[in-house]
């Protein structure tokens, strides 16, 4: 449905000279935008919309740079990249030098006071047959990167290193006498080094501050920062209502993927929210969220409610399958610790259906996949027909009869080019040519009238052993060439389902907003929706697919509002205000 033009008032802001792709089929290109407030006033050609300014617009030229809508995220975990904010991403480090310059990344983007953490140093030493001797990090060299911040890391064999301002607010010197169960690492003069083994390491670890909710919030706004500058306006995030889940006593620890949703409220509330938010939250409290106010559809355009979250496999394969020929292809034959058995995920579903909400199930192998669409053919049969926009998260493996099965229900698959290119490696190996081909079927998914979107899985793997791509134009790259974009010569993961590029733009911006019943407010330029735009430094719809790793975006809007800008004399966009 297109939304009908509004009466033009004041215009704001006008775009143009450029190419403006709209994801809107009923008018794909234009070259100019004019926004009023936060919204899309009018898109056309130049001549008709540049008449529209008054003294006070502000006018944009393009110069023959591409506009699109603004990106949509829909499947992340915000508050996971916000823990990572404060840490040193160490699992790839063994020397000094490489500690040095993570560290020094860190440090950079923290506030004096706040704890810097990170875990697992050398742990890739782990896996190969040669012993490896840890690095013992230098002292005086990381002091000087973290004055003012107080550093604990965790090294794979479980010992850890402090600076001299985290041994300073532990009140330990060197006339401090070693622990029982543990010691101060030393130099031969006696003099701290920051090593801590044993329970010397543990005491200092519980001396770091839990997280307050005004240091989430820093965190916050880092995070947003960065998917701002890779234009990304709005996320579909698995989120949790502390309220709800503190009614429970989960057996395992349930939510450590769900982000609380308070950050995001918090940031609206305040009027710093510079992503909108679409939050999933978990299905098994479906009963208790309407009594916190919490019914499908709930909320306005930053923060809204209406999808479920539930987790069936990590890799579950139909027979045959030999677990042994899986090696680097992420299958485990099994299912996720959080898993609640076929039965009662029939029912959840069944339940969350019925109460009108949607529902997001991760899913990985064809098993897994096949049982989660199984529950929702059920509950579209016992619960009757409804407007029905339930996803497959991730989607590794579909059974070749099961995509017209998806299809048919309407189902939405949240894909990640990230893991087509971690996991693809061996896949015709581990399972025949034949079935392999239905792994990370893309092509065969939008065939089959399965809605796609491309997401991140923001920020990658929970033990931080994968750090998820969020650059947009990075992920359509892998999913148009099915390939790496710094493995230019590496070959395609069957080529044949790749995806066109206005597809991929499609699963940045349309799709995401249909999955989330905002299609009438966002996911295109059109007039009347909100005026989330990014400016990219030249059309990705033109040439080879290598121009999207070329391309860079210069400018994000959110609702009409500038909130990434690339400075300096960057081949950036010129900027022209009218004066009275």
């Amino acid at each position: 449905m297109t939304t009908p033009p509004p009466t033009i008032e004041p215009v704001d802001l006008i775009l143009y000279g450029g190419i403006v792709w709209t994801a809107d089929p009923y008018h794909p290109l234009a070259s100019a935008i004019a926004v009023t407030g936060d919204r899309i006033a009018r898109v056309g050609e130049d001549a008709e919309i540049l008449p529209l300014a008054s003294a006070a617009t502000e006018l944009v030229d393009l110069a023959g740079r591409m506009v699109c809508p603004g990106f949509n995220d829909a499947h992340t975990h915000f508050e996971n990249a916000v823990d990572w904010h404060f840490q040193v991403a160490l699992t790839d480090v063994n020397d000094q030098a490489r500690l040095e310059e993570r560290v020094a990344a860190t440090a950079a983007r923290l506030t004096p006071g706040v704890w810097i953490t990170g875990g697992d140093l050398g742990d890739f030493a782990s896996t190969r047959e040669e012993a490896v001797t840890l690095l013992e990090p230098d002292l005086a060299a990381v002091d000087a990167l973290t004055p003012g911040n107080p550093l604990l890391i965790r090294r794979a064999d479980h010992q850890y290193f402090a600076n001299s301002k985290a041994l300073d607010v532990a009140n330990i010197d060197r006339e401090t006498p070693d622990p029982r169960g543990g010691r101060f690492g030393r130099d031969a003069d006696g003099e701290l080094t920051g090593m801590l083994y044993g329970q010397a390491g543990e005491f200092l670890h519980r001396l770091v501050t839990p997280m307050s909710l005004e240091q989430k919030l820093l965190g916050a706004r880092g995070v947003m920062a960065g998917l701002n500058a890779v234009g990304i306006t709005s996320v579909h995030d698995i989120a949790r209502l502390p309220l709800v889940t503190d009614e429970t006593i989960p057996p395992v620890y349930l939510e450590r993927s769900f982000s609380n949703a308070q950050i995001f409220q918090t940031l609206a509330d305040r009027g710093e929210l510079s992503v909108r938010v679409y939050a999933f939250l978990p299905l098994d409290t479906h009963d208790r969220l309407p009594g916190h106010g919490v019914t499908p559809k709930t909320g306005d355009d930053w923060l809204r409610f209406g999808a479920l979250k539930i987790f069936v496999d990590s890799g579950a394969m139909l027979p045959p399958f030999d677990l042994a020929d899986a090696s680097g292809t992420g299958l485990t034959d099994g299912w996720s610790y959080r898993f609640v058995g076929e039965e009662r995920l029939a029912e959840l579903v069944l339940a969350g259906d019925a109460a009108g909400f949607d529902i997001g199930v991760h899913v990985q192998g064809d098993r897994g996949c096949r049982i989660a669409i199984d529950a929702f053919e059920r509950a579209a049969l016992l619960n009757g027909p409804r407007d029905r926009r339930h996803r497959l998260i991730h989607a590794w493996h579909l059974a070749a009869d099961d995509f017209a099965r998806a299809g048919e229900l309407g189902l939405v698959a949240d894909v990640t080019s990230d893991q087509l290119l971690h996991y693809s490696a061996n896949l015709d190996q581990a399972l025949g040519l034949a079935r392999s081909a239905n792994a990370f079927a893309w092509r065969r998914m939008i065939d089959s009238d399965i809605t796609v979107n491309l997401v991140s899985d923001l920020p990658g793997a929970f033990n931080k052993s994968h750090v998820a791509e969020i650059n947009p134009l990075r992920n359509m790259y892998a999913a148009i060439t099915r390939k790496a974009g710094d493995s230019a010569q590496s070959e395609p993961f069957h080529p044949d389902q790749a995806i066109t590029v206005d597809e991929a733009l499609l699963a940045y911006t349309a799709n995401p907003a249909y999955s989330s019943h905002e299609e009438d407010v966002k996911g295109s330029i059109t007039p009347g929706k909100l005026a989330d735009l990014v400016v990219l430094s030249e059309d990705i719809r033109a040439g080879a697919p290598e121009v999207l790793l070329r391309a860079s975006v210069e400018r994000t809007y959110l609702g009409g509002r500038l909130v990434h800008a690339v400075t300096g004399n960057s081949a950036g966009t010129t900027v022209s205000v009218r004066e009275p």
